[in-house]
């Protein structure tokens, strides 16, 4: 059905290795899937997930930094430090937020009192 087939591209987009995770699923006889819908998702281009895991990926960074003075901040003095912790963000957190506030939010729920 085509909410399980969107279901999955969006979760594949969520994972460092897409294509592979996706393949992974793919070989669960009891998802609800028609062959044809399978032989789709198996067809996807593995560089076209992986350029759209790196779209939203910035897509996020840039909200969070709009909604973020401290985080804005934090990737100015140094952004290697502040990219590690955003990509532990981006692996646990998925993607919801629509608005810069709500990604801050999000982020600061995530790295906790401390900061990031």
């Amino acid at each position: 059905m085509l909410s399980e087939v969107q279901r999955l591209l969006v979760a594949a987009c969520w994972q460092r290795e897409p294509k592979a995770w996706l393949e992974r699923e793919l070989a669960r006889a009891e998802l609800p899937l028609t062959a044809a819908e399978r032989a789709a998702l198996a067809a996807v281009d593995a560089d076209g997930l992986a350029v759209t895991r790196l779209l939203v990926q910035k897509l996020r960074l840039q909200r969070l930094l709009l909604g973020d003075q401290a985080a804005a901040a934090a990737f100015a003095h140094d952004a290697a430090a502040f990219l590690a912790t955003f990509r532990a963000y981006v692996d646990a957190v998925p993607a919801v937020a629509v608005f810069p506030s709500e990604e801050a939010t999000a982020f600061r729920a995530f790295v906790g009192p401390a900061g990031g």
